[in-house]
């Protein structure tokens, strides 16, 4: 039905439908899933599978979801350990050394995370 279309009522207000499709008149595709599927190759299997739309989008979402976790895993990871190792580098050699190990961590600490989450996650680049 279409938004332009006014929906019959009886005279209760109840809908009355039209153009009702009995179970036992499904189409082809409405078998059950096993009988369907017993004929088939699991490679034909896993090809419908991935070319459905819906499923594709499930996978993709979660692909995303998991990249998350792994980005955010890695940080709460790397990120008390650093923090360490500025502290202890300041406690030792003082402002001098501190600044210099900064700025040598600030450039080479994005090289590190992306070639980590590269290895994680092969496919996303």
């Amino acid at each position: 039905m279409t938004s332009h279309e006014e929906l019959l009522v009886d005279e209760d207000g109840i809908p009355i439908l039209r153009n009702v499709v009995h179970p036992e008149a499904g189409s082809g595709n409405d078998r059950q899933p096993a009988a369907r599927l017993s004929g088939m190759s699991v490679e034909t299997i896993a090809r419908e599978l991935l070319g459905n739309q819906t499923l594709r989008k499930a996978l993709d979402e979660f692909a995303a979801e998991l990249s998350l976790n792994i980005y955010q895993h890695i940080d709460r990871s790397i990120r008390p350990v650093i923090e360490q190792a500025i502290t202890s580098a300041m406690d030792e050699a003082g402002n001098n050394a501190y600044d210099e190990i900064r700025q040598q961590l600030e450039s080479v600490i994005p090289d590190i995370l992306a070639r980590i989450l590269e290895e994680t996650n092969p496919g996303s680049r």
